[in-house]
C-alpha cells in the first residue's frame, strides 16, 4: 500500500533547503582567504608607519647633532673674525706687514684653538695675502680681489661678516667657503678683508662619522640658496646653489623647522626624507637627508615575511574548512539516509492492524528516544580524527546497549541502578570470570531508575570510566574507583533526590583544574543538566577526580521530555 511521509522529512530530503552547517562552512571557507589578507594588509601597514615613524626620530636625531657642530664651527669663526679685527684696528697694509710674523704667531694661536679646523688670511687693499695662518710667509702672488667676498666688502662699509660660498681656494686647490669681515681704516676707507675658511672636507670627516648611512644628503646652504658644504660634494663655483623649485628650498622659505618634508632633489635624482634647522645667529641652514628606498627596505623584507605567513595560513585555513564541509555533507546524507529508513519502517507499522498499530506505535516511541540518544552522542563526539570518533561513538553506543539490555530484562519498567553502574564498570575494571574487579566498587541503597534516565546515567557513568582509564585512576596500577549513591532531600524540599558520588584513589597526581575545559566535562554536563535536570560538581582532588551528581526523583519518575534531549544534543 502506499506510504506517506511527513512533510518535515520530505523537506529535507528535497535537498531545497541546504543546511545552515554548509552555509557556515562556506562562510568560514570565505574568512579563511579574507582574514589573511585583512591581517596581512593592517600588520603591513602598521609596520610601514611604525619604520617612518623611527625613521623621523632617527632623522631629527641626527639632524640636532649636525646643527650643534655646524653652530661650533660657525661660532669659531665668528669668535676669530672679531679677535682679528680688534688686533688690526686701523692698520694699513705696511703696519700690516711689519708685524707679518708676530700676526702669523697669533693666527696660529687661534687655528690651534679651533682644533686645527680654520684657515685665516689677512687680505690687502689690492687683493694680496698680508698674513696666513698656515705659512710664515703668505702668498704674494694669490691675487683675490675678483672674488665675490672682496667686492661685497669693498662696496659695502661696515664691520658686519660675510658668509661666503663655497669656491676652490687658489692656495691648495680644495674646496673651502669663508666667513670674511671688512678691514677699514678711522676714517672708513677700505683697508681689505679678513677671511676665516674651513675646508668642505672638514665638514663632510664630521658628517661621516655622525651619519654614516650610504646615500644619506648633508647640505649646509646660506639663506640665497648658495651651498657652502654638501655630501654628496657638488663641484664649487661662482653661483652654485640649490633649484629654485627643489622640496628643500621651498620647505626652508618657511617658518618651519625640525619638520620632514620628502621630495627628490634635483642635483642628484635621490628621492629622500629631509629635515632641516636654521643656526641662531647666522644665515645658514643644516639640512639632513635620508633615502626613502634605503628606509623602507627593510620594511620590504619583512613585508616578504608577512606575504609568506598570511598564504599559509590562508591554506592552512582554506584546507580545514574544505574538509569540514565535505564531512558535514557526509553527516547530512547519513542523517538523511536515518531519517527516511525510520519513515519508511513507521509507515509499514502503522499500515497494520489495530493491535499491531498500538504495539508499533510502542515500539515507535521507544526507538525515537533511543535515536535521539544516538543523533545526541553523535553530536557530542568530536569529529577531527575518524579513527578515535569511531572508537568514542562504539563505546558510548555500546554504553546505551547495555542499558538498553537492562531495561529490556525488565520489560522497560526500569533498571536497577547498582545493576547498571557494574555493567558499565566491568570492561574497564573486570577480573577472570567477567565480574566486577576489586579496582572498582558500586555501593548504596536499591534505585529503581526509570527508562528515561537509565540511558543518560549509562552515558555519564561511561565518561567517566573512560576519563579514568585514560588520564585518571584506572590508567595505573593500583588505581580504585569507587561509586556510592544516597537518597536525600531535593532543593525544593518537595521531594527525594539521588545524590550520586564517584570518587578516584591511587591514580596519578592531579596538579589541579585543567587550563581548559575538557570535551568529558562537557559532555557530562550536557547529560546531567541538559537530560536530567540535575546538577554535578567535578572537583580535582589531589588524589584523584571526585565528581558529585545530584539529581531530583521527581524528575526521574517523570521521564525527560524530547525537547530537552535534542537541547542536549
Amino acid at each position: 500500500m502506499p506510504r506517506e511521509t511527513p512533510k518535515g522529512l520530505q523537506a529535507r530530503s528535497t535537498g531545497h533547503d541546504r543546511p545552515w552547517r554548509l552555509h557556515a562552512i562556506d562562510a568560514l571557507l570565505f574568512a579563511s582567504v579574507l582574514l589573511p589578507a585583512l591581517i596581512f594588509g593592517a600588520a603591513a601597514l602598521y609596520d610601514r608607519n611604525q619604520t617612518m615613524a623611527a625613521t623621523e626620530r632617527k632623522l631629527l636625531s641626527t639632524l640636532d647633532m649636525l646643527h650643534g657642530h655646524a653652530e661650533k664651527v660657525f661660532q669659531f669663526q665668528a669668535l676669530a673674525l672679531g679677535t682679528i679685527q680688534e688686533r688690526l684696528r686701523s692698520q694699513r697694509d705696511e703696519e700690516v706687514l711689519a708685524a707679518a710674523a708676530s700676526h702669523h704667531d697669533f693666527l696660529r694661536a687661534v687655528r690651534r684653538h679651533a682644533d686645527e679646523t680654520l684657515g685665516i688670511v689677512i687680505i690687502g687693499a689690492d687683493g694680496r695675502p698680508l698674513v696666513d695662518s698656515d705659512q710664515p710667509q703668505a702668498p704674494r702672488h694669490i691675487d683675490a680681489s675678483d672674488r665675490e667676498y672682496f667686492r661685497w666688502h669693498r662696496d659695502h662699509p661696515g664691520p658686519e661678516p660675510r658668509v661666503a660660498g663655497l669656491i676652490r681656494s687658489r692656495a691648495d686647490d680644495e674646496p673651502v667657503f669663508f666667513m670674511t669681515a671688512r678691514r677699514s681704516a678711522e676714517d672708513g676707507s677700505f683697508l681689505g678683508v679678513i677671511t676665516v675658511g674651513v675646508q668642505q672636507s672638514t665638514f663632510i670627516g664630521y658628517w661621516n662619522r655622525t651619519a654614516p648611512l650610504p646615500d644619506a644628503l648633508v647640505n649646509l646652504t646660506r639663506a640665497d640658496g648658495a651651498i657652502l658644504a654638501r655630501r654628496p660634494p657638488v663641484e664649487p663655483g661662482t653661483g652654485i646653489g640649490t633649484f629654485p623649485i627643489a622640496p628643500l628650498t621651498q620647505a626652508i622659505q618657511t617658518a618651519a623647522e625640525r619638520v620632514v618634508i620628502e621630495g627628490t632633489s634635483p642635483l642628484d635624482g635621490v628621492e629622500r626624507m629631509v629635515a632641516y634647522r636654521r643656526l641662531d645667529r647666522f644665515p645658514v641652514t643644516v639640512a639632513y637627508g635620508v633615502p626613502r628606498a634605503t628606509m623602507l627596505s627593510r620594511w620590504r623584507r619583512r613585508l616578504l615575511i608577512y606575504g609568506g605567513f598570511a598564504l599559509v595560513t590562508g591554506l592552512a585555513l582554506s584546507s580545514l574548512a574544505l574538509m569540514a564541509r565535505r564531512r558535514a555533507r557526509e553527516l547530512n546524507l547519513l542523517n538523511a539516509t536515518l531519517e527516511r529508513r525510520v519513515e519508511a519502517r513507521t509507515a509499514d507499522i502503522q499500515a497494520s492492524e489495530a493491535r499491531v498499530r498500538l504495539l508499533a506505535r510502542e515500539v515507535d516511541h521507544r526507538a525515537k528516544n533511543t535515536l535521539a540518544v544516538v543523533q545526541a552522542t553523535l553530536r557530542l563526539t568530536p569529529k577531527h580524527d575518524a579513527v578515535a570518533y569511531a572508537k568514542a561513538v562504539e563505546g558510548r553506543i555500546a554504553a546505551l546497549a547495555r542499558a538498553q539490555t537492562l531495561l529490556s530484562e525488565d520489560r522497560w519498567r526500569g533498571a536497577s541502578l547498582q545493576a547498571l553502574l557494574k555493567a558499565e564498570l566491568v570492561p574497564f575494571a573486570w577480573e577472570d570470570g567477567g565480574e566486577l574487579g576489586p579496582r572498582a566498587e558500586v555501593d548504596g541503597p536499591p534505585v529503581l531508575l526509570p527508562p528515561s534516565a537509565a540511558q543518560p546515567l549509562a552515558m555519564a557513568a561511561h565518561e567517566l570510566a573512560t576519563n579514568a582509564i585514560k588520564h585518571g585512576a584506572l590508567s595505573v596500577p593500583g588505581g580504585r574507583v569507587r561509586v556510592t549513591w544516597r537518597l536525600t532531600r531535593a532543593d525544593d524540599a518537595a521531594s527525594d533526590a539521588l545524590a550520586l558520588r564517584w570518587e578516584e584513589t591511587g591514580g596519578p597526581p592531579v596538579p589541579g583544574p585543567p587550563t581548559r575545559r575538557g570535551f568529558g566535562s562537557r559532555v557530562l554536563e550536557s547529560i546531567v543538566r541538559g537530560q536530567l535536570g540535575g546538577s554535578f560538581l567535578l572537583t580535582w582532588a589531589p588524589t584523584g577526580v571526585v565528581c558529585d551528581i545530584k539529581i531530583p526523583l521527581a524528575r526521574l519518575a517523570s521521564g525527560v521530555p524530547q525537547d530537552n534531549l535534542s537541547t542536549a544534543a
